[in-house]
């Protein structure tokens, strides 16, 4: 019974000791996440220009846009949202306005951001006005864009 009792008092011992090694080790390492967390957003985009000419020409009528340039190409968006009811409000504002769009996905990462678009959202949600849909739009983008 005396060897029993002094064999696992000496593996907890050992235990212990090599648990807290192990510990002493991973505090002095930078941990970096392996996922970030990212949620998806609806662009409202409003066209596709071969050159910077093109799309000058073609969005004379809008107040507000951002733009990217993805392999030559320069893709005009004109609002965003992380709801899809509120996609379609936007989507029928400008199509009321005569202008045609399509809806593309994008993941968002930046958390400040994703929180500025929620609350965008509620009150893009709640309304019906033109000019308050137009303005949150603009402001939307506007911060998108310092993003």
């Amino acid at each position: 019974m005396k060897k029993y009792l002094l064999t696992v008092i000496v593996s907890l011992l050992i235990g212990f000791l090599l648990s807290v090694y192990m510990l002493k080790e991973y505090e002095n390492t930078d941990i970096f996440p392996v996922f970030n967390t990212s949620e998806t957003a609806y662009l409202i985009q409003q066209g596709v220009y071969s050159s910077i000419e093109s799309m000058e020409e073609n969005t004379t009528a809008l107040t507000d846009y951002i733009y990217s340039i993805i392999d030559d190409m320069y893709y005009v968006y004109v609002g965003m949202s992380l709801d899809s009811e509120n996609v379609s409000k936007i989507q029928n504002y400008y199509k009321d306005k005569g202008i045609n769009t399509i809806i593309k996905t994008t993941s968002l990462i930046d958390k400040d951001f994703i929180e500025s678009l929620k609350q965008y959202d509620m009150v893009l949600k709640e309304t019906n006005d033109e000019e308050t849909i137009l303005e949150i739009c603009k402001q939307v983008l506007s911060k998108y864009k310092e993003e």
